[in-house]
Order: C-alpha cells, then sequence, then structure tokens
C-alpha cells in the first residue's frame, strides 16, 4: 500500500540516496517514485546534487556564488548610501537658562538683559545667546562639537525669516529681531536641528 498520498518530503529522499530507510519504506518509496513524475524529479536532481558534493575538491566557492556574493554587499552600500541623502532631523533639549538668574559677580556691570541658554542635540552642543539691541533683540550662538563651518542658522517668526551662515567656529549672528517667540533651525551638514519656542524680550 503507497502511503505518500501527496508527495515524498525531500529529506525522506536524502535518507533514500544514502541509504538510511528501511526495507519497507524503501519499497513504499519506490513505489511512489514510478508513478509521480514531480518526486522521480527531485530525486533526480538529488542525486546530481550530492555527487557533486561527493566529487567536488575545490575550497573556493563557485565564481558565480561569489559574484553573486559582490552584487548583493554592492546594492546594499549604494542603498546605505542613498538613504544616507536624507537629511536627519532632531530637536534640542534645553539644558541651562540664564533668565531669572542673579548676574555673576564678575559681570554685574555688564548688560543685566543678555540670556544665555544650552542646549543639546545628538552629539552637539549649542551656546545661544539673546542681548538686546538698538534695534531689538540680537541673537548669536556656536555649534560645539563637530565643525559645522557653512551651515545655516535661521531663525523664523512671525516678523519673518533672518538667516546666519556659520564661520569656521561654527559660530553665527543673526540681525536684530523684535520681540516675540521664535524658532531657531540650524542647517547642518546632513542633519536639521530644531529649537522650538525662544521667547525674545517676553
Amino acid at each position: 500500500m503507497n502511503n505518500f498520498l501527496h508527495h515524498i518530503p525531500v529529506s525522506q529522499l536524502a535518507d533514500y540516496v544514502e541509504g538510511n530507510l528501511p526495507l519497507t519504506q524503501r519499497v513504499e518509496l519506490e513505489t511512489h517514485l514510478a508513478i509521480c513524475s514531480r518526486c522521480s524529479d527531485d530525486l533526480a536532481q538529488l542525486e546530481r546534487l550530492m555527487k557533486l558534493i561527493r566529487t567536488d575538491t575545490s575550497q573556493d566557492a563557485p565564481a558565480s556564488v561569489v559574484d553573486r556574493a559582490v552584487r548583493l554587499f554592492r546594492s546594499r552600500t549604494e542603498s546605505e548610501s542613498a538613504s544616507s541623502s536624507f537629511r536627519k532631523r532632531i530637536l534640542a533639549v534645553l539644558n541651562f537658562d540664564s533668565k531669572g538668574l542673579p548676574p555673576a559677580f564678575g559681570v554685574r556691570s555688564g548688560k543685566p538683559s543678555a540670556r544665555q541658554l544650552l542646549f543639546h542635540a545628538d552629539v552637539d552642543e549649542i551656546d545661544l545667546r539673546i542681548e538686546p539691541a538698538d534695534q531689538g533683540w540680537t541673537v548669536s550662538g556656536q555649534v560645539l562639537g563637530k565643525s559645522a563651518a557653512g551651515g545655516m542658522a535661521v531663525l523664523q517668526g512671525a516678523g519673518g525669516i533672518n538667516e546666519a551662515v556659520l564661520n569656521e567656529l561654527s559660530e553665527f549672528v543673526l540681525p536684530p529681531v523684535q520681540a516675540g517667540t521664535y524658532k531657531l533651525v540650524l542647517n547642518l551638514a546632513n542633519v536639521d536641528v530644531e529649537i522650538d519656542e525662544i521667547r525674545i524680550g517676553l
């Protein structure tokens, strides 16, 4: 009686080729192979593969396998470099705000309304200064960390947009602005650092 209602599993075909099946299972399998072309094809392919494995003495992978691995690696690095062209957006976190603190002893005679803010953004720190000016408020700062020279500082508010280029020390000084709530975006190499809701002169 044929116990194979469908097809013979590859593991059982391998046992057959290796001679690891009991006589009764071997007879049943051969009966099924006589009437099932799919299983006989699978057996023929498996026998060819096992013969190749037994007779192969090469130590290197076949050239076609090496070529395929190189193509896979190349396509992966190309996709990674393509994805690296996307800009990352980071929201800076406030670590220090001098507003409301009494001035230090050495600077009591300085501008009492000058304000310093320190922000953390991924691997960089941002030192921000807000000082009164003749025509409003001056916002200046410096990116502390990797060089950000050539980047842009963009201050956005109700009155419009002010921009400044970061110098070789990653410093910037923006044109004076009126009192209000602003958003500062630092366009660095592959990242935009955002500082939301900076209250200037309020």
